[in-house]
Protein backbone atom coordinates (compact mmCIF):
# COMPACT_ATOMS: atom_id res chain seq x y z
CA UNK A 1 0.00 0.00 0.00
CA UNK A 2 2.82 2.54 0.39
CA UNK A 3 4.71 1.31 -2.24
CA UNK A 4 1.67 2.50 -4.34
CA UNK A 5 1.14 5.77 -2.40
CA UNK A 6 4.22 6.63 -2.93
CA UNK A 7 3.91 5.78 -7.07
CA UNK A 8 0.88 7.86 -6.92
CA UNK A 9 2.34 10.70 -5.27
CA UNK A 10 5.54 10.50 -7.60
CA UNK A 11 2.83 10.34 -10.60
CA UNK A 12 1.32 13.28 -9.20
CA UNK A 13 -2.37 11.35 -9.20
CA UNK A 14 -2.54 12.07 -5.07
CA UNK A 15 -1.34 14.96 -3.25
CA UNK A 16 -0.09 13.69 -0.55
CA UNK A 17 3.33 13.86 1.96
CA UNK A 18 5.09 10.94 1.72
CA UNK A 19 7.05 11.34 4.71
CA UNK A 20 4.29 12.80 6.81
CA UNK A 21 2.51 9.57 5.69
CA UNK A 22 5.11 7.21 6.35
CA UNK A 23 5.12 8.95 10.08
CA UNK A 24 1.36 8.41 10.76
CA UNK A 25 1.45 4.78 9.36
CA UNK A 26 4.82 3.94 11.86
CA UNK A 27 3.08 5.51 14.46
CA UNK A 28 -0.49 4.42 14.26
CA UNK A 29 -0.98 1.42 16.58
CA UNK A 30 -3.57 -0.09 14.19
CA UNK A 31 -1.45 -0.25 11.19
CA UNK A 32 1.66 -2.65 11.00
CA UNK A 33 4.35 -2.55 7.79
CA UNK A 34 5.12 -6.25 6.96
CA UNK A 35 7.94 -7.01 4.60
CA UNK A 36 7.72 -7.67 0.69
CA UNK A 37 8.99 -11.47 1.24
CA UNK A 38 9.41 -14.28 -0.72
CA UNK A 39 6.14 -15.60 0.32
CA UNK A 40 4.46 -12.62 -0.85
CA UNK A 41 6.17 -13.32 -4.15
CA UNK A 42 4.73 -16.76 -4.06
CA UNK A 43 1.47 -15.98 -4.00
CA UNK A 44 1.50 -13.56 -7.07
CA UNK A 45 0.90 -16.74 -9.39
CA UNK A 46 -2.86 -16.92 -7.52
CA UNK A 47 -3.87 -14.23 -8.44
CA UNK A 48 -5.21 -12.82 -11.62
CA UNK A 49 -4.85 -9.37 -11.63
CA UNK A 50 -2.16 -7.10 -14.08
CA UNK A 51 -1.03 -4.06 -12.08
CA UNK A 52 2.08 -5.18 -9.93
CA UNK A 53 0.82 -2.76 -6.77
CA UNK A 54 -2.33 -3.96 -6.99
CA UNK A 55 -0.53 -8.03 -7.09
CA UNK A 56 1.45 -6.81 -4.14
CA UNK A 57 -1.66 -5.36 -2.06
CA UNK A 58 -3.57 -8.73 -2.51
CA UNK A 59 -0.44 -11.20 -2.44
CA UNK A 60 0.19 -9.77 1.08
CA UNK A 61 -3.37 -9.58 2.37
CA UNK A 62 -3.96 -13.66 1.70
CA UNK A 63 -0.61 -13.97 2.97
CA UNK A 64 -1.49 -12.10 6.42
CA UNK A 65 -5.45 -13.65 6.29
CA UNK A 66 -6.42 -10.31 6.25
CA UNK A 67 -9.12 -8.59 5.73
CA UNK A 68 -8.52 -4.83 3.07
CA UNK A 69 -9.42 -1.58 3.13
CA UNK A 70 -9.71 -0.40 -0.75
CA UNK A 71 -11.33 1.14 -3.01
CA UNK A 72 -9.63 0.10 -5.77
CA UNK A 73 -12.22 -0.84 -8.29
CA UNK A 74 -10.05 -3.59 -9.94
CA UNK A 75 -9.35 -5.29 -6.60
CA UNK A 76 -13.17 -5.35 -5.44
CA UNK A 77 -13.81 -6.30 -8.62
CA UNK A 78 -11.20 -9.08 -8.78
CA UNK A 79 -13.05 -10.50 -5.60
CA UNK A 80 -10.16 -12.26 -4.60
CA UNK A 81 -9.83 -11.19 -0.99
CA UNK A 82 -12.13 -9.86 1.42
CA UNK A 83 -12.34 -6.12 1.28
CA UNK A 84 -14.43 -3.53 3.57
CA UNK A 85 -15.43 -0.39 2.30
CA UNK A 86 -18.18 1.90 2.72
Amino acid sequence: MLAECFYLIQDKRIDLDFKQLLDKTENNPNMVIVSFNIDVLKLFTHTNLIEIHDQIIVATTKHLGAVLLTKDEDIKNSKEVEIIWD
